[in-house]
This record gives structure tokens, C-alpha cells and sequence, in this order.
């Protein structure tokens, strides 16, 4: 599994064959194909660990009975922070979706189920915020949008500028990152509550 999950990253779907997945692993072709069947089944069991790191890095914020926009900055901290850690996913899910998008057909499912307990939690808080008149009327949709597009954007355009303006030096790509959270975190506050 971490073989396959290295050469995705390093290379996306296509690229990456149950040849080279058995070779990095170490193990026979005969063998990798005997405990996963199918490349797709191996890429799905890559995309199952890192929807259960996701959910394990969002149950504590969701079972604390915070204030709302303690909860809602923990959220997008976390989310941000789940990228962070792997800072390849958000280019793996991209290119997965636009070349291979049969192989999420599958995955459909779960993702909606996720994110229908996160927008039932979250769009609850949200609702009585606006009801009580703390915050301004959103969609809160469009806000989970804004906030999950503004996160994989970092991610997605890093590898952009590391190919238009070279690597930069040592430290910086995780300060300009680190400003970039905390970046989203204020257009958020300020969509909420037009500071």
C-alpha cells in the first residue's frame, strides 16, 4: 500500500502499472494480484486511508461543543493541515477526476455521505449564527466551496510556480504555505462577518 500510494503521488493513475507497484514493494506481480485483483482496487484502498485520515483529523472538532467560528477555523486548519501533509493529493484527486473520473464512480458514495455529516454538523452552527443574526447569510454550500477550493488551490499552483520561477529556497514553500492558511482563514472570517 505505500508503494502504490508513493507512485501515485509521484506520478498519478495512468502512469503508475501494478508492475512497478510490485516492483517497489518488493514483491511478485503474481502476488500483488493475488490480494488486490485490480490496479483500481489497489488506487481505491489508497483513496479509503486518506478519506479515514481526513474524517480521524475532523471527529474531534465535531464532537466539541465549541463556539462557531472556533469550530469553523479549526475546520479549515485541519483541512489544511490534512493537505499539507500531503501536499500531492490535491494534484492526484485533479488529474484522477479530469483524466479517470469512472474510477471516483465508485467513491461517489462515501464522499457524499462525508460530506453530508459535515454540512449537517457544521450547517446546523451555521444556520442558528445567521438566525441569531451573528454572522452574514451564506450558502452553506458555497461556503464548504469556498473553503475546500481555497485550500486545494494552494497545493494545486505550488508545483505551477516551482516549474514557472524554479525551486525556491529552503523553509520558504512551507512559510508561504503557512501564510496561505492563515490567508484563508481570514477571508473566511471576513465572509462571515464582513470584517
Amino acid at each position: 500500500m505505500e508503494a502504490a500510494e508513493e507512485l501515485f503521488l509521484e506520478n498519478g493513475y495512468n502512469m503508475t502499472t501494478t508492475t512497478r507497484i510490485a516492483a517497489k514493494a518488493g514483491v511478485t506481480h503474481a502476488m500483488l494480484h493475488y490480494y488486490f485483483r485490480t490496479k483500481e482496487h489497489i488506487f481505491i484502498k489508497v483513496l479509503d486511508k486518506y478519506m479515514d485520515e481526513l474524517l480521524a483529523s475532523f471527529k474531534p472538532l465535531m464532537k466539541k461543543d465549541a463556539p462557531f467560528w472556533e469550530t469553523m477555523e479549526a475546520g479549515i486548519s485541519a483541512h489544511f493541515d490534512f493537505l499539507m501533509e500531503r501536499p500531492q493529493l490535491p494534484a492526484l484527486l485533479y488529474d484522477t477526476v479530469r483524466f479517470n473520473p469512472e474510477l471516483l464512480g465508485t467513491y461517489k458514495e462515501r464522499v457524499a455521505g462525508v460530506l453530508r455529516r459535515i454540512m449537517s454538523a457544521h450547517g446546523d452552527m451555521l444556520e442558528k449564527e445567521m438566525a441569531a443574526g451573528r454572522v452574514r447569510r451564506v450558502d452553506p454550500v458555497q461556503l464548504m466551496i469556498d473553503i475546500v477550493s481555497l485550500n486545494f488551490s494552494a497545493f494545486l499552483l505550488l508545483p505551477a510556480a516551482r516549474n514557472m520561477f524554479g525551486e525556491m529556497e529552503p523553509g520558504r514553500t512551507g512559510k508561504i504555505l503557512a501564510g496561505r492558511k492563515e490567508e484563508i482563514i481570514t477571508l473566511v472570517r471576513s465572509r462571515l462577518y464582513g470584517e
